[in-house]
């Protein structure tokens, strides 16, 4: 079982906000899954008492919700806006700087620990359900985009946008010894002679 990293306290000059709180909450579940998170012991972790939860947070299902929020904004928009702030890079770059994520040591590895507990509790929650798959259509589209050329079949892009966005996720959640060969795996995500 995978550990939680310990979340930065805030020092004694900084206000503690809801960022500590739902950071501390995101590693909570990355570590532990959602049963875990609840408002006493993410209080202890932090070293403040409940009522600076109340504070920030109407309730438990208050802070859920804005978990997930923050993850739909982390786990997918910031990943697009970095890779569009490349303009001169082609589709092909961006989907290898994609392929590259699961393997991008520590910071992957708790990204892929909070996503899949995140799809743990989506199937017993309607809102973590709705927001996964709110994320996977956001994924497949960009993939998709970025998976059409010119001389394919329109149709060709969403079936290879698929099988490439299952293969970003066996790749984060597989042992690191059970990996595909990533070059030609790629090679054939993309449609490209296997060298």
């Amino acid at each position: 079982m995978p550990t939680a990293r310990t979340p930065a306290k805030p020092r004694e000059s900084q206000r503690l906000d809801e960022t500590h709180w739902i950071e501390a909450a995101l590693d909570l579940l990355a570590a532990s899954g959602i049963d875990a998170v609840r408002v006493e012991p993410l209080a202890r972790t932090l070293g403040v008492t409940k009522g600076s939860f109340y504070w920030h947070f109407k309730d438990r299902a208050d802070l859920l919700e804005r978990m997930l929020g923050a993850w739909r904004r982390r786990a997918t928009a910031r990943i697009i806006e970095r890779l569009d702030q490349e303009p001169d890079r082609d589709a092909e770059w961006r989907l290898r700087r994609l392929a590259d994520l699961p393997r991008d040591g520590a910071k992957a590895e708790r990204g892929a620990n909070l996503e899949l507990a995140i799809r743990l509790w989506a199937k017993r929650d309607a809102g973590a359900a709705s927001a996964i798959a709110e994320i996977d259509k956001q994924r497949l589209d960009y993939i998709t985009q970025l998976m059409r050329r010119p001389d394919a079949n329109p149709e060709d892009a969403g079936a290879r946008a698929f099988l490439f966005y299952a293969y970003l996720l066996a790749e984060a959640f597989l042992a690191r010894d059970t990996r595909a060969d990533y070059d030609k795996v790629l090679s054939v995500l993309l449609n490209r002679p296997v060298g």
